[in-house]
Protein backbone atom coordinates (compact mmCIF):
# COMPACT_ATOMS: atom_id res chain seq x y z
CA UNK A 1 0.00 0.00 0.00
CA UNK A 2 1.26 3.49 -0.91
CA UNK A 3 2.47 5.56 2.05
CA UNK A 4 1.17 9.09 2.42
CA UNK A 5 3.89 11.75 2.49
CA UNK A 6 4.50 13.27 5.96
CA UNK A 7 3.51 16.81 4.98
CA UNK A 8 0.21 15.46 3.64
CA UNK A 9 -0.36 13.49 6.84
CA UNK A 10 0.27 16.60 8.90
CA UNK A 11 -1.96 18.72 6.65
CA UNK A 12 -4.86 16.29 7.08
CA UNK A 13 -4.33 16.23 10.86
CA UNK A 14 -4.18 20.05 11.04
CA UNK A 15 -7.21 20.48 8.81
CA UNK A 16 -9.24 18.03 10.88
CA UNK A 17 -8.35 19.81 14.14
CA UNK A 18 -7.65 23.49 13.36
CA UNK A 19 -5.81 25.24 16.17
CA UNK A 20 -4.64 21.98 17.75
CA UNK A 21 -1.02 22.12 16.55
CA UNK A 22 2.02 24.10 17.67
CA UNK A 23 5.32 24.69 15.90
CA UNK A 24 8.63 24.31 17.76
CA UNK A 25 11.50 26.12 16.04
CA UNK A 26 15.17 25.80 16.89
CA UNK A 27 18.19 27.68 15.56
CA UNK A 28 18.12 25.70 12.30
CA UNK A 29 14.85 27.35 11.31
CA UNK A 30 16.55 30.75 11.17
CA UNK A 31 19.78 29.70 9.45
CA UNK A 32 18.52 30.55 5.97
CA UNK A 33 17.89 34.14 7.10
CA UNK A 34 21.56 34.74 7.95
CA UNK A 35 20.70 35.28 11.60
CA UNK A 36 23.60 34.63 14.04
CA UNK A 37 23.17 31.88 16.61
CA UNK A 38 22.75 32.78 20.27
CA UNK A 39 26.17 31.26 20.97
CA UNK A 40 27.80 33.39 18.27
CA UNK A 41 26.28 36.54 19.72
CA UNK A 42 27.43 35.77 23.23
CA UNK A 43 30.95 34.94 22.12
CA UNK A 44 31.19 38.20 20.20
CA UNK A 45 30.01 40.12 23.26
CA UNK A 46 32.70 38.44 25.38
CA UNK A 47 35.34 39.42 22.81
CA UNK A 48 34.15 43.02 23.12
CA UNK A 49 34.45 42.81 26.91
CA UNK A 50 37.96 41.39 26.51
CA UNK A 51 38.91 44.20 24.16
CA UNK A 52 37.62 46.77 26.66
CA UNK A 53 39.66 44.93 29.32
CA UNK A 54 42.73 45.20 27.04
CA UNK A 55 43.09 41.42 27.03
CA UNK A 56 45.02 39.76 24.20
CA UNK A 57 44.76 36.24 22.76
CA UNK A 58 41.90 35.18 25.03
CA UNK A 59 41.41 31.76 23.40
CA UNK A 60 37.99 30.33 24.18
CA UNK A 61 35.84 33.36 25.10
CA UNK A 62 33.75 31.61 27.75
CA UNK A 63 36.77 30.10 29.47
CA UNK A 64 38.50 33.47 29.53
CA UNK A 65 35.43 35.19 30.97
CA UNK A 66 35.00 32.62 33.74
CA UNK A 67 38.65 32.92 34.74
CA UNK A 68 38.63 36.71 34.54
CA UNK A 69 35.40 37.37 36.47
CA UNK A 70 34.91 34.17 38.45
CA UNK A 71 31.46 33.42 37.05
CA UNK A 72 29.88 32.27 33.76
CA UNK A 73 29.04 34.90 31.18
CA UNK A 74 25.38 35.90 30.98
CA UNK A 75 23.72 38.39 28.70
CA UNK A 76 22.73 40.79 31.44
CA UNK A 77 26.25 40.95 32.91
CA UNK A 78 27.85 41.31 29.47
CA UNK A 79 25.50 44.10 28.50
CA UNK A 80 25.99 45.86 31.84
CA UNK A 81 29.73 45.87 31.16
CA UNK A 82 29.42 47.16 27.60
CA UNK A 83 26.56 49.64 27.94
CA UNK A 84 25.26 52.19 30.43
CA UNK A 85 21.53 52.48 29.72
CA UNK A 86 18.69 50.17 28.64
CA UNK A 87 18.47 52.13 25.37
CA UNK A 88 22.14 51.42 24.62
CA UNK A 89 21.60 47.73 25.36
CA UNK A 90 18.71 47.57 22.94
CA UNK A 91 20.75 49.26 20.20
CA UNK A 92 23.67 46.88 20.74
CA UNK A 93 21.49 43.77 20.54
CA UNK A 94 19.50 45.11 17.58
CA UNK A 95 22.72 45.19 15.56
CA UNK A 96 22.83 41.39 15.78
CA UNK A 97 19.18 40.65 15.12
CA UNK A 98 17.87 43.42 12.88
CA UNK A 99 19.14 43.99 9.33
CA UNK A 100 21.19 47.02 8.44
CA UNK A 101 20.77 48.70 5.06
CA UNK A 102 23.09 46.29 3.24
CA UNK A 103 21.54 43.22 4.87
CA UNK A 104 18.09 44.51 3.99
CA UNK A 105 19.10 44.90 0.33
CA UNK A 106 20.51 41.37 0.38
CA UNK A 107 17.34 40.02 2.00
CA UNK A 108 19.18 38.84 5.12
CA UNK A 109 17.81 38.67 8.65
CA UNK A 110 14.31 38.39 7.22
CA UNK A 111 11.71 35.68 7.88
CA UNK A 112 12.42 32.46 6.02
CA UNK A 113 10.02 30.42 3.90
CA UNK A 114 9.31 28.35 7.03
CA UNK A 115 8.31 31.44 9.04
CA UNK A 116 6.04 32.65 6.24
CA UNK A 117 4.44 29.20 5.87
CA UNK A 118 3.71 29.07 9.60
CA UNK A 119 2.21 32.56 9.36
CA UNK A 120 -0.07 31.32 6.57
CA UNK A 121 -1.18 28.44 8.77
CA UNK A 122 -1.80 30.86 11.65
CA UNK A 123 -3.83 33.19 9.43
CA UNK A 124 -6.01 30.22 8.49
CA UNK A 125 -6.53 29.38 12.18
CA UNK A 126 -4.59 26.11 11.84
CA UNK A 127 -1.52 26.84 14.00
CA UNK A 128 -2.01 29.03 17.05
CA UNK A 129 1.22 28.53 19.00
CA UNK A 130 4.85 28.98 17.95
CA UNK A 131 7.56 27.95 20.39
CA UNK A 132 11.07 29.10 19.56
CA UNK A 133 14.47 28.78 21.18
CA UNK A 134 15.71 31.73 19.12
CA UNK A 135 16.28 35.29 20.32
CA UNK A 136 15.23 36.76 16.96
CA UNK A 137 11.69 37.91 16.22
CA UNK A 138 11.39 36.44 12.75
CA UNK A 139 8.25 34.52 13.70
CA UNK A 140 6.53 37.69 14.91
CA UNK A 141 7.61 39.60 11.79
CA UNK A 142 6.17 36.93 9.49
CA UNK A 143 2.93 36.82 11.47
CA UNK A 144 2.51 40.59 11.33
CA UNK A 145 3.18 40.58 7.61
CA UNK A 146 0.34 38.05 7.33
CA UNK A 147 -1.95 40.39 9.24
CA UNK A 148 -1.70 38.76 12.66
CA UNK A 149 -0.59 40.49 15.84
CA UNK A 150 0.66 37.70 18.12
CA UNK A 151 0.67 37.53 21.87
CA UNK A 152 4.36 37.24 22.81
CA UNK A 153 5.81 35.49 25.85
CA UNK A 154 9.46 36.50 26.10
CA UNK A 155 9.92 36.50 29.86
CA UNK A 156 8.71 34.13 32.60
CA UNK A 157 6.45 36.87 33.95
CA UNK A 158 4.66 37.03 30.59
CA UNK A 159 3.58 33.42 31.07
CA UNK A 160 2.14 34.00 34.52
CA UNK A 161 -0.96 35.95 33.51
CA UNK A 162 -1.54 34.30 30.15
CA UNK A 163 -5.17 33.67 29.19
CA UNK A 164 -6.37 30.10 28.51
CA UNK A 165 -4.48 28.88 25.45
CA UNK A 166 -7.58 28.14 23.39
CA UNK A 167 -8.62 31.80 23.67
CA UNK A 168 -5.36 33.22 22.32
CA UNK A 169 -5.50 33.95 18.58
CA UNK A 170 -1.77 33.38 18.08
CA UNK A 171 0.93 32.90 20.70
CA UNK A 172 4.71 33.12 20.25
CA UNK A 173 6.77 31.79 23.16
CA UNK A 174 10.50 32.53 23.34
CA UNK A 175 11.50 29.73 25.70
CA UNK A 176 15.05 31.12 25.94
CA UNK A 177 14.02 34.79 25.92
CA UNK A 178 14.50 37.33 23.15
CA UNK A 179 16.82 40.21 22.38
CA UNK A 180 14.28 42.85 23.41
CA UNK A 181 14.35 41.42 26.95
CA UNK A 182 18.07 40.95 27.74
CA UNK A 183 17.49 39.69 31.28
CA UNK A 184 15.40 36.83 29.89
CA UNK A 185 18.05 35.52 27.47
CA UNK A 186 19.32 32.02 28.29
CA UNK A 187 22.35 30.53 26.59
CA UNK A 188 24.94 29.00 28.90
CA UNK A 189 24.73 25.33 29.96
CA UNK A 190 23.90 26.44 33.49
CA UNK A 191 21.04 28.66 32.28
CA UNK A 192 19.62 25.96 30.02
CA UNK A 193 19.64 23.31 32.74
CA UNK A 194 16.23 24.34 34.09
CA UNK A 195 13.47 26.84 33.30
CA UNK A 196 11.53 29.17 35.52
CA UNK A 197 8.52 27.25 36.94
CA UNK A 198 6.14 29.59 35.09
CA UNK A 199 7.73 28.65 31.76
CA UNK A 200 7.70 24.96 32.65
CA UNK A 201 4.00 25.18 33.50
CA UNK A 202 3.23 26.78 30.12
CA UNK A 203 5.26 24.16 28.23
CA UNK A 204 3.48 21.38 30.11
CA UNK A 205 0.14 22.75 28.89
CA UNK A 206 1.33 23.03 25.29
CA UNK A 207 2.99 19.63 25.09
CA UNK A 208 -0.01 17.98 26.76
CA UNK A 209 -2.78 19.65 24.73
CA UNK A 210 -1.27 20.22 21.28
CA UNK A 211 0.34 18.32 18.46
CA UNK A 212 3.84 19.43 17.41
CA UNK A 213 5.73 20.24 14.24
CA UNK A 214 9.41 20.48 15.23
CA UNK A 215 12.09 21.96 12.99
CA UNK A 216 15.65 23.20 13.31
CA UNK A 217 16.13 21.90 16.86
CA UNK A 218 18.89 19.42 17.66
CA UNK A 219 17.80 18.85 21.31
CA UNK A 220 21.47 18.43 22.19
CA UNK A 221 22.05 21.58 24.22
CA UNK A 222 18.67 22.19 25.83
CA UNK A 223 18.16 19.81 28.78
CA UNK A 224 15.28 21.86 30.23
CA UNK A 225 13.34 21.71 26.98
CA UNK A 226 14.11 18.00 26.58
CA UNK A 227 12.82 17.39 30.09
CA UNK A 228 9.61 19.30 29.34
CA UNK A 229 8.93 17.07 26.33
CA UNK A 230 9.93 13.91 28.17
CA UNK A 231 7.63 14.39 31.14
CA UNK A 232 4.57 14.74 28.89
CA UNK A 233 3.09 11.25 28.53
CA UNK A 234 -0.13 12.09 26.68
CA UNK A 235 -0.57 11.62 22.93
CA UNK A 236 -3.60 13.72 22.05
CA UNK A 237 -2.21 14.72 18.64
CA UNK A 238 0.69 13.62 16.48
CA UNK A 239 4.24 14.97 16.42
CA UNK A 240 6.34 15.54 13.29
CA UNK A 241 10.09 16.25 13.51
CA UNK A 242 11.80 17.59 10.40
CA UNK A 243 15.57 17.83 9.91
CA UNK A 244 17.61 17.34 6.71
CA UNK A 245 20.32 15.54 8.71
CA UNK A 246 20.06 12.43 10.92
CA UNK A 247 18.75 13.31 14.36
CA UNK A 248 21.07 13.53 17.34
CA UNK A 249 20.94 10.81 19.98
CA UNK A 250 19.00 13.09 22.32
CA UNK A 251 16.52 13.99 19.59
CA UNK A 252 16.06 10.37 18.53
CA UNK A 253 15.25 9.40 22.11
CA UNK A 254 12.57 12.10 22.26
CA UNK A 255 11.26 11.05 18.85
CA UNK A 256 10.75 7.52 20.15
CA UNK A 257 9.27 8.65 23.45
CA UNK A 258 6.71 10.86 21.71
CA UNK A 259 6.03 8.36 18.90
CA UNK A 260 6.85 11.13 16.44
CA UNK A 261 7.30 10.95 12.68
CA UNK A 262 10.77 11.86 11.39
CA UNK A 263 10.87 13.89 8.15
CA UNK A 264 14.15 14.18 6.24
CA UNK A 265 13.63 17.74 5.01
CA UNK A 266 14.60 21.27 5.97
CA UNK A 267 12.16 23.58 7.74
CA UNK A 268 11.50 25.75 4.68
CA UNK A 269 10.53 22.82 2.50
CA UNK A 270 8.41 20.96 5.04
CA UNK A 271 6.38 23.89 6.35
CA UNK A 272 5.82 25.32 2.86
CA UNK A 273 4.56 21.95 1.60
CA UNK A 274 2.33 21.56 4.65
CA UNK A 275 0.84 25.05 4.29
CA UNK A 276 0.13 24.42 0.59
CA UNK A 277 -1.55 21.11 1.37
CA UNK A 278 -3.72 22.69 4.10
CA UNK A 279 -4.72 25.49 1.71
CA UNK A 280 -5.75 22.89 -0.86
CA UNK A 281 -7.88 21.08 1.72
CA UNK A 282 -9.50 24.36 2.75
CA UNK A 283 -10.34 25.14 -0.87
CA UNK A 284 -12.03 21.79 -1.26
CA UNK A 285 -14.01 22.22 1.96
CA UNK A 286 -15.03 25.82 1.39
CA UNK A 287 -18.81 26.20 1.52
CA UNK A 288 -20.80 27.50 -1.44
CA UNK A 289 -17.96 29.02 -3.50
CA UNK A 290 -19.82 28.28 -6.73
CA UNK A 291 -23.02 30.10 -5.75
CA UNK A 292 -21.07 33.24 -4.78
CA UNK A 293 -19.03 33.10 -7.98
CA UNK A 294 -22.23 32.76 -10.04
CA UNK A 295 -23.83 35.71 -8.22
CA UNK A 296 -20.77 37.87 -8.90
CA UNK A 297 -20.62 36.83 -12.56
CA UNK A 298 -24.31 37.68 -12.94
CA UNK A 299 -23.73 41.07 -11.28
CA UNK A 300 -20.86 41.86 -13.66
CA UNK A 301 -23.03 41.04 -16.68
CA UNK A 302 -25.84 43.19 -15.33
CA UNK A 303 -23.50 46.13 -14.69
CA UNK A 304 -22.03 45.81 -18.17
CA UNK A 305 -25.45 45.91 -19.85
CA UNK A 306 -27.16 48.91 -21.37
CA UNK A 307 -30.47 48.36 -19.60
CA UNK A 308 -31.20 48.86 -15.93
CA UNK A 309 -30.19 45.76 -13.99
CA UNK A 310 -33.45 45.22 -12.11
CA UNK A 311 -32.52 41.69 -11.08
CA UNK A 312 -29.26 42.90 -9.48
CA UNK A 313 -31.15 45.62 -7.62
CA UNK A 314 -33.55 43.00 -6.24
CA UNK A 315 -30.75 40.57 -5.38
CA UNK A 316 -28.93 43.22 -3.36
CA UNK A 317 -32.10 44.10 -1.51
CA UNK A 318 -32.78 40.48 -0.63
CA UNK A 319 -29.21 39.95 0.62
CA UNK A 320 -29.31 43.04 2.87
CA UNK A 321 -32.66 41.95 4.28
CA UNK A 322 -31.46 38.37 4.81
CA UNK A 323 -28.39 39.49 6.78
CA UNK A 324 -30.43 42.00 8.78
CA UNK A 325 -32.83 39.24 9.81
CA UNK A 326 -30.30 36.56 10.72
CA UNK A 327 -31.40 34.87 13.97
CA UNK A 328 -28.05 35.47 15.63
CA UNK A 329 -28.65 39.23 15.28
CA UNK A 330 -31.75 38.87 17.44
CA UNK A 331 -30.00 37.52 20.58
CA UNK A 332 -29.89 36.14 23.20
CA UNK A 333 -27.36 38.57 24.68
CA UNK A 334 -26.50 36.80 27.93
CA UNK A 335 -24.93 33.35 27.65
CA UNK A 336 -22.90 31.11 29.95
CA UNK A 337 -19.86 30.75 27.67
CA UNK A 338 -19.39 34.18 26.11
CA UNK A 339 -16.19 33.36 24.24
CA UNK A 340 -17.51 30.20 22.62
CA UNK A 341 -20.79 31.87 21.66
CA UNK A 342 -18.98 34.89 20.25
CA UNK A 343 -16.72 32.68 18.13
CA UNK A 344 -19.69 30.73 16.81
CA UNK A 345 -21.62 33.87 15.89
CA UNK A 346 -18.62 35.49 14.21
CA UNK A 347 -17.93 32.38 12.14
CA UNK A 348 -21.59 32.30 11.12
CA UNK A 349 -21.56 35.97 10.14
CA UNK A 350 -18.46 35.53 8.02
CA UNK A 351 -20.02 32.63 6.15
CA UNK A 352 -23.43 34.27 5.75
CA UNK A 353 -22.11 37.63 4.53
CA UNK A 354 -19.73 36.22 1.91
CA UNK A 355 -22.15 36.69 -1.00
CA UNK A 356 -23.29 40.16 0.07
CA UNK A 357 -19.71 41.40 0.45
CA UNK A 358 -18.77 40.05 -2.97
CA UNK A 359 -21.83 41.66 -4.61
CA UNK A 360 -21.30 45.04 -2.94
CA UNK A 361 -17.60 45.07 -3.82
CA UNK A 362 -18.49 44.24 -7.44
CA UNK A 363 -21.04 47.06 -7.58
CA UNK A 364 -18.67 49.54 -5.93
CA UNK A 365 -15.90 48.66 -8.38
CA UNK A 366 -17.88 48.38 -11.65
CA UNK A 367 -21.01 50.37 -10.85
CA UNK A 368 -22.23 53.92 -11.33
CA UNK A 369 -23.87 56.70 -9.34
CA UNK A 370 -27.18 55.10 -10.24
CA UNK A 371 -26.29 51.64 -8.92
CA UNK A 372 -24.59 53.07 -5.82
CA UNK A 373 -27.94 54.14 -4.41
CA UNK A 374 -29.09 50.51 -4.50
CA UNK A 375 -26.86 49.62 -1.56
CA UNK A 376 -25.20 52.63 0.14
CA UNK A 377 -28.20 53.58 2.28
CA UNK A 378 -28.86 49.93 3.17
CA UNK A 379 -25.65 49.94 5.21
CA UNK A 380 -27.66 51.82 7.83
CA UNK A 381 -29.99 48.89 8.48
CA UNK A 382 -26.98 46.66 9.20
CA UNK A 383 -25.58 49.30 11.56
CA UNK A 384 -28.71 49.58 13.69
CA UNK A 385 -27.79 48.80 17.32
CA UNK A 386 -29.70 46.44 19.56
CA UNK A 387 -31.81 48.20 22.17
CA UNK A 388 -31.43 45.34 24.64
CA UNK A 389 -28.91 44.88 27.42
CA UNK A 390 -26.38 42.08 27.68
CA UNK A 391 -22.83 41.12 26.89
CA UNK A 392 -21.04 43.93 25.06
CA UNK A 393 -19.12 41.65 22.69
CA UNK A 394 -22.33 40.04 21.41
CA UNK A 395 -24.22 43.34 21.17
CA UNK A 396 -21.40 44.99 19.19
CA UNK A 397 -21.15 41.99 16.90
CA UNK A 398 -24.69 42.71 15.67
CA UNK A 399 -23.28 45.73 13.83
CA UNK A 400 -20.25 43.92 12.38
CA UNK A 401 -21.88 43.37 8.94
CA UNK A 402 -22.11 47.16 8.56
CA UNK A 403 -18.35 47.50 9.03
CA UNK A 404 -17.72 44.54 6.71
CA UNK A 405 -19.83 46.08 3.93
CA UNK A 406 -18.28 49.53 4.50
CA UNK A 407 -14.79 48.14 3.96
CA UNK A 408 -15.77 45.89 1.05
CA UNK A 409 -17.37 48.83 -0.74
CA UNK A 410 -14.77 51.41 0.25
CA UNK A 411 -11.75 49.33 -0.76
CA UNK A 412 -13.39 48.39 -4.07
CA UNK A 413 -14.39 51.97 -4.92
CA UNK A 414 -10.93 53.24 -4.05
CA UNK A 415 -9.26 50.54 -6.16
CA UNK A 416 -11.39 51.75 -9.10
CA UNK A 417 -10.70 55.43 -8.21
CA UNK A 418 -14.41 56.10 -7.93
CA UNK A 419 -13.83 59.06 -5.63
CA UNK A 420 -17.46 60.18 -5.35
CA UNK A 421 -18.41 56.70 -4.17
CA UNK A 422 -15.52 56.62 -1.67
CA UNK A 423 -16.62 59.95 -0.23
CA UNK A 424 -20.25 58.81 0.00
CA UNK A 425 -19.26 55.60 1.81
CA UNK A 426 -17.28 57.62 4.35
CA UNK A 427 -19.89 60.30 4.94
CA UNK A 428 -23.45 59.27 4.02
CA UNK A 429 -24.60 56.11 5.87
CA UNK A 430 -25.30 57.22 9.44
CA UNK A 431 -25.98 55.35 12.65
CA UNK A 432 -26.89 56.34 16.23
CA UNK A 433 -23.98 57.70 18.26
CA UNK A 434 -24.63 57.08 21.96
CA UNK A 435 -21.55 59.03 23.07
CA UNK A 436 -22.09 62.44 21.44
CA UNK A 437 -24.45 64.91 23.05
CA UNK A 438 -26.63 66.92 20.69
CA UNK A 439 -25.68 64.82 17.67
CA UNK A 440 -27.75 61.65 17.62
CA UNK A 441 -26.09 60.11 14.56
CA UNK A 442 -22.64 59.97 12.94
CA UNK A 443 -21.21 58.25 9.84
CA UNK A 444 -21.08 54.47 10.05
CA UNK A 445 -17.46 54.59 8.81
CA UNK A 446 -16.54 56.79 11.80
CA UNK A 447 -18.37 54.94 14.56
CA UNK A 448 -18.11 51.31 13.46
CA UNK A 449 -14.50 50.49 12.82
CA UNK A 450 -13.35 46.86 13.01
CA UNK A 451 -12.11 47.23 16.60
CA UNK A 452 -15.52 48.51 17.72
CA UNK A 453 -17.62 45.70 16.30
CA UNK A 454 -15.19 42.78 16.61
CA UNK A 455 -14.12 41.88 20.13
CA UNK A 456 -10.69 40.77 19.00
CA UNK A 457 -7.27 42.33 19.14
CA UNK A 458 -6.14 43.62 15.75
CA UNK A 459 -9.62 43.27 14.30
CA UNK A 460 -8.57 45.29 11.26
CA UNK A 461 -6.10 42.61 10.20
CA UNK A 462 -8.76 39.94 10.61
CA UNK A 463 -11.22 41.84 8.44
CA UNK A 464 -8.54 42.40 5.81
CA UNK A 465 -7.91 38.66 5.64
CA UNK A 466 -11.65 37.96 5.48
CA UNK A 467 -12.12 40.27 2.49
CA UNK A 468 -8.99 39.25 0.59
CA UNK A 469 -10.69 36.45 -1.44
CA UNK A 470 -13.45 38.86 -2.50
CA UNK A 471 -10.87 41.02 -4.25
CA UNK A 472 -8.30 38.51 -5.44
CA UNK A 473 -10.80 35.90 -6.64
CA UNK A 474 -13.97 37.76 -7.62
CA UNK A 475 -12.53 41.14 -8.68
CA UNK A 476 -9.25 39.62 -9.91
CA UNK A 477 -7.09 42.20 -8.15
CA UNK A 478 -3.50 41.22 -7.55
CA UNK A 479 -2.49 40.73 -3.89
CA UNK A 480 -0.42 43.93 -4.11
CA UNK A 481 -3.28 45.96 -5.58
CA UNK A 482 -5.60 44.71 -2.85
CA UNK A 483 -3.12 45.54 -0.09
CA UNK A 484 -2.59 49.05 -1.47
CA UNK A 485 -6.33 49.70 -1.80
CA UNK A 486 -7.01 48.35 1.69
CA UNK A 487 -4.38 50.54 3.33
CA UNK A 488 -5.45 53.65 1.44
CA UNK A 489 -9.08 53.23 2.43
CA UNK A 490 -8.00 52.46 6.00
CA UNK A 491 -6.08 55.76 6.02
CA UNK A 492 -9.03 57.76 4.68
CA UNK A 493 -11.42 56.15 7.16
CA UNK A 494 -9.13 56.99 10.07
CA UNK A 495 -8.78 60.58 8.86
CA UNK A 496 -12.59 60.72 8.86
CA UNK A 497 -12.52 59.37 12.42
CA UNK A 498 -10.10 62.10 13.56
CA UNK A 499 -11.98 64.77 11.61
CA UNK A 500 -15.09 63.84 13.62
CA UNK A 501 -13.22 64.34 16.90
CA UNK A 502 -12.48 60.69 17.65
CA UNK A 503 -9.11 58.93 17.88
CA UNK A 504 -7.33 55.71 16.87
CA UNK A 505 -9.87 52.90 17.32
CA UNK A 506 -7.70 49.80 17.46
CA UNK A 507 -4.52 48.66 15.75
CA UNK A 508 -4.65 49.70 12.07
CA UNK A 509 -3.69 47.16 9.43
CA UNK A 510 -1.17 49.29 7.56
CA UNK A 511 2.42 48.80 6.54
CA UNK A 512 4.72 51.44 7.93
CA UNK A 513 7.91 53.15 6.91
CA UNK A 514 10.56 55.06 8.83
CA UNK A 515 11.98 54.14 12.21
CA UNK A 516 13.49 55.38 15.46
CA UNK A 517 10.31 57.19 16.53
CA UNK A 518 9.51 58.49 13.02
CA UNK A 519 7.01 55.99 11.67
CA UNK A 520 4.38 56.72 9.05
CA UNK A 521 1.96 54.50 7.16
CA UNK A 522 3.05 53.86 3.58
CA UNK A 523 -0.36 55.05 2.40
CA UNK A 524 0.37 58.57 3.69
CA UNK A 525 2.72 59.21 0.76
CA UNK A 526 -0.02 58.15 -1.65
CA UNK A 527 -2.51 60.62 -0.13
CA UNK A 528 0.07 63.39 -0.26
CA UNK A 529 0.50 62.79 -3.99
CA UNK A 530 -3.26 62.83 -4.50
CA UNK A 531 -3.69 66.15 -2.72
CA UNK A 532 -0.67 67.71 -4.41
CA UNK A 533 -2.15 67.02 -7.84
CA UNK A 534 -5.41 68.77 -7.01
CA UNK A 535 -5.21 70.29 -3.50
CA UNK A 536 -8.48 72.24 -3.54
CA UNK A 537 -10.40 70.35 -6.17
CA UNK A 538 -9.83 66.71 -5.28
CA UNK A 539 -13.07 64.76 -5.80
CA UNK A 540 -13.03 63.54 -2.21
CA UNK A 541 -13.25 67.11 -0.93
CA UNK A 542 -15.72 68.13 -3.60
CA UNK A 543 -18.05 65.35 -2.39
CA UNK A 544 -17.94 66.47 1.25
CA UNK A 545 -15.10 64.44 2.74
CA UNK A 546 -13.87 66.33 5.82
CA UNK A 547 -16.66 68.83 5.05
CA UNK A 548 -14.81 69.75 1.86
CA UNK A 549 -12.13 71.57 3.86
CA UNK A 550 -8.51 70.78 2.89
CA UNK A 551 -7.25 72.38 6.10
CA UNK A 552 -9.53 70.17 8.19
CA UNK A 553 -8.37 67.10 6.28
CA UNK A 554 -4.70 67.90 6.84
CA UNK A 555 -5.25 68.69 10.51
CA UNK A 556 -7.05 65.36 11.03
CA UNK A 557 -4.33 63.55 9.10
CA UNK A 558 -1.58 65.16 11.17
CA UNK A 559 -3.24 64.17 14.45
CA UNK A 560 -3.72 60.62 13.20
CA UNK A 561 -0.08 60.38 12.03
CA UNK A 562 1.12 61.48 15.47
CA UNK A 563 -0.90 58.72 17.12
CA UNK A 564 0.16 56.23 14.47
CA UNK A 565 3.81 57.02 15.14
CA UNK A 566 3.37 56.52 18.87
CA UNK A 567 1.58 53.21 18.29
CA UNK A 568 4.16 51.98 15.75
CA UNK A 569 7.05 52.98 18.04
CA UNK A 570 5.56 51.04 20.97
CA UNK A 571 5.04 48.08 18.65
CA UNK A 572 8.65 48.22 17.42
CA UNK A 573 9.91 48.23 21.00
CA UNK A 574 7.71 45.33 21.98
CA UNK A 575 5.40 47.40 24.16
CA UNK A 576 2.23 46.45 22.24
Amino acid sequence: METMEPHVQLAFAMHAAPGAYAALLGAGASIASGMPSAWDVQQDLIRRVAAADKAEEIGDPHTWYRKRFGRPATYDTLLATLTSTPYERQILLRSYFEPDEQEREEGRKRPTAAHHAIARLAAAGIVRIVLTTNFDRLAETALREAGIEPTVVAHPDDAAGLAPLHTVKCLVVHVHGDYLNPTSMLNTPEELERYDPKVDALLDRVFDEYGLAIAGWSATYDPALRNALSRCTTRRFATFWTDPRPLSEAAHELLTRRAATYVAADADTFFAQTADAVAALNDIAREHPVSTAIAVASAKRALAGTRQAISLHDTLGREFTRITNLPLRQGPWNVADERAEYGHRLDTLRAETERLLALVATCAYWGSDETDRWWINDIEQLAEPSRDGGLTSLLNLVRAPAAMVTYAAGVAALAAERWRTVARILTEPHTPDPYTNGRPTAPVAVLLGPATVLAQRNASELLCQQLRPVFTEHLALSPTAYTDAWERFELLRLIAVYSAGHSLDGAPHMRRTGGMDAYQPLAAAWLERQLTRSPEGHPLLAEGFCEGDIAKLKDAQERFLEDFNRWATRLAWGAE
